[in-house]
């Protein structure tokens, strides 16, 4: 694959991991003198679904969005680019220099968790500067069992590679997940609460949408950017796939209707 985003159009859909993402090969060119940014930033909570919206963005070739302020990847990319991974504003400033892509997109996935870490420069140098695209799962019980199935597997994407160590001490019962669901409605709120202080307005996109038209999704996310058809490219849609094992899945969607019985009865 060529460094260039444009490589990742025709007929291949490119679906590089987490942790390929760090890599040289994705560093971008030095925009063109003219040519206009064009941010964005999908803030989000976990398990909803923002690898699927990144890996269609970066099929599009709006820019090489990832997980950025993980922790992990701040430390490996600072290190690439000889940075203080403590020093937000020169890694910011890095992103944008080597992960804009040469129509001017660059963009960022962002949990609130990630943002609390560095509130004091991201309010500002980022949310300031970028349109915001709030990502929510409707169904926050099945968000919930999802979280757990990605701590109990260390499976946190399409890639049956763990990237954090699997636990044995998940417990798929009803008590923890109304636990980790009044979680995912707190940081939502807290989201809420942020974009109304500053006066955003972001795009608000759901789960469940962005899985059932994900052409539709890019061309909104596309037009909130400023870009017209034709500017960018419309990958097809990601088939559902999954690396969860049968047994752990099966315990998800045990617990799911466990959940939904008691609640309705």
């Amino acid at each position: 694959m060529s460094a260039t985003i444009r490589a990742t159009g025709g007929d291949a859909y490119a679906k590089p991991t987490e942790y390929e993402l760090d890599e040289e090969r994705y560093d971008q060119p030095a925009l063109a003198a003219g040519v206009p940014r064009r941010d964005y930033v999908i803030c989000t909570t976990p398990r909803c679904g923002s690898w699927l919206l990144c890996r269609q963005l970066f099929n599009a070739g709006l820019g090489v969005p990832s997980e950025y302020f993980n922790l992990r990847h701040v430390v490996e990319l600072s290190r690439r680019w000889g940075l203080d991974p403590r020093d937000t504003r020169a890694y910011l400033d890095a992103l944008k220099a080597r992960r804009t892509t040469p129509n001017g997109a660059w963009g960022t996935k962002l949990m609130w968790t990630q943002f609390a870490d560095r509130r004091s420069a991201l309010k500002i140098e980022l949310l300031g500067r970028a349109v915001p695209l709030f990502l929510v799962r409707d169904d926050v019980t099945a968000q919930a069992a999802s979280l757990l199935v990605s701590w109990a597997t260390g499976l946190w994407d399409v890639h049956p590679i763990p990237t954090t160590p699997p636990r044995d001490d998940i417990r798929f019962e009803l008590d923890e997940l109304a636990s980790l669901e009044r979680v995912m409605a707190r940081e939502n709120s807290l989201w809420r609460d942020l974009f109304r202080s500053r006066g955003i307005e972001p795009m608000v996109i759901s789960y469940e949408s962005l899985v059932a038209d994900q052409a539709g999704t890019l061309k909104r996310v596309a037009s909130a950017l400023g870009y017209a058809e034709g500017d960018y490219l419309v990958p097809p849609a990601e088939p559902r796939e999954s690396a969860t094992p049968s047994a752990v899945d099966t315990r998800r969607r045990d617990l799911i209707e466990r959940a939904r019985r008691e609640r309705a009865a």
